[in-house]
Parts: C-alpha cells; structure tokens; sequence
C-alpha cells in the first residue's frame, strides 16, 4: 500500500506520479514544505512485480535500496534521491519536465518505463514505520491518527483506502496541523526507521 497524506506532501515536492506500474517520486524530504497531493496508481512493491522478467524483483530490488526517514532533514532527502533522479535523467526521463497532472503524468510514465525500470534500484523506499512490509505498519498508523487527534486536529482513519490511511475530517484544523502531522509522524514512526 502506498499512501498519500499530507505528510507525504514532502514526498511530492517534485512529484509522485504513476503509470504502468511505475511510481515516480522526486524531491522527497521531511520539510514541512507543501505541495498538491497526486494519487498513486501502484505501490513500490507492485512496481517489482510489474517489471520485465530480465528486471529484478522483490527482496533482490528492496535489498540495495536506500530508505528514507521520517526525520530526515531536507538536504538529506536530496542527497538520497539524487542518484535516482539523475539516472533518470541519464536515461531520458528528467523529472523536471513531468507534468504535473495524473492524466500526463500517466502518458509520461509510459513514456519513460523503460528508465523506470533501469533506476528502479535507486528509488528510495518510504521510511520503515510507513512501508507496508513492516508487521507494525497498521498499528503504526492507528497511532499516528491516535496522536493527531489528541493534538487537536480532525482526521478520520481510512485503513482500507491503499491512497491514503487517514483524511482530513470536517472539523477545523488548528493553524499548526502541518507541525502537529510531521511531529506525530516523526513520533510514531520514527522509532522504526532503519
């Protein structure tokens, strides 16, 4: 599952978008920095299992990956999605040209499948506490929404939505929710950052 909330906003920065079972993220950070939330279509697991056959797959792929963390400072962030970024440009697909739009995001990645595939092994995974292979994912989560609330904010656990594992609710968000969102993330999932 890969979900998209306001705490991912850094994750889009530069984009998240995906097509034919690529997924595409760029100037991922922890900053609290904003930027419009994009649907995904696939998570980085189905994007192994998507590949060609001459591509590697699951544990093989995740195995050499590097991981991002939620307390990663922004530098940090770049410095790690840096080779990514630049092995897609060396392979025809600049992510400064990706359109910022799911149905030209869909067409671009399409487009660019095939650097997709070859820098596949550079994309930075999500940080552990927030990847769905860790058995503490769901109760990770739980606690996130858990601790928001308590702060104040409105939001609604959707542990069935694969986009996102919590919606903003109807109720008034204080001022500071950006703050109070990465502060319980950093919280809850940062104890399991390897």
């Amino acid at each position: 599952m890969t979900f998209i909330t306001a705490a991912k906003r850094p994750l889009l920065q530069s984009g998240l978008l995906a097509a034919a079972g690529l997924v595409f993220i760029a100037g991922c950070s922890s900053s609290p920095a904003k930027a419009p939330e994009v649907a995904s279509i696939a998570t980085p697991g189905s994007i192994a299992a998507s590949t060609a056959s001459t591509a590697p797959t699951g544990d093989a792929v995740e195995a050499g990956r590097p991981r991002h963390r939620v307390d990663e400072t922004p530098e940090d962030s770049q410095k790690l999605i840096a080779p990514w970024t630049a092995c897609m440009k060396a392979h025809g697909a600049d992510m400064d040209q990706q359109p910022n739009s799911i149905a030209g995001a869909e067409a671009w990645s399409a487009a660019h499948a095939d650097a997709g595939k070859a820098c596949l092994p550079k994309l930075p995974l999500l940080p552990w506490g927030e990847d769905s292979a860790n058995p503490a994912h769901k109760d990770n989560l739980h606690k996130w929404v858990q601790c928001m609330t308590s702060q104040g904010m409105s939001v609604v656990e959707t542990p069935d939505d694969s986009e996102s594992p919590w919606h903003f609710g109807d109720g008034k968000q204080p001022p500071n929710s950006d703050k109070i969102e990465q502060t319980c993330e950093v919280q809850v999932m940062g104890p399991s950052d390897k």
